[in-house]
């Protein structure tokens, strides 16, 4: 994203528009969570009194709220057996990667149990 098109709510609404309104995912900019974060970071840094508080508050509270409905919508999509992979970011990569992990570890422990082979957690 260039300087030129900060990040912004309004943007940031049209990507989860775009994507619920959409059975695939969406192809979005690489560096978009880390833009969020920058943003977010921006507006906490700056004070302000009074209704402009409020203002700045109620700000980063839609920005947070509409990053987590985009990063819902994403996974909850990626994990369907017909997504296109090669769209998701990196954050959303790492997040799916601790669910294929966790997924091993329950068919590790579930199939020593049911095999009748003890599975010891110290012998890690």
């Amino acid at each position: 994203m260039s300087e030129q098109n900060k990040i912004n709510i309004n943007y940031l609404q049209t990507l989860v528009l775009q994507e619920s309104e959409s059975d695939t995912m969406q192809e979005i900019d690489s560096n978009l969570y880390n833009s969020i974060s920058e943003l977010i970071k921006n507006l906490k840094s700056e004070e302000y009194d009074g209704i402009k508080a409020k203002i700045n508050q109620a700000m980063i509270s839609m920005i947070t709220d509409t990053t987590s409905a985009l990063l819902k919508l994403r996974l909850e999509k990626a994990i369907l057996e017909n997504s296109n992979q090669s769209v998701l970011l990196n954050e959303e990569k790492y997040i799916l990667d601790s669910k294929k992990e966790m997924l091993e570890r329950r068919e590790t422990i579930l199939s020593g149990i049911l095999n009748g082979k003890p599975h010891s957690l110290d012998v890690q």
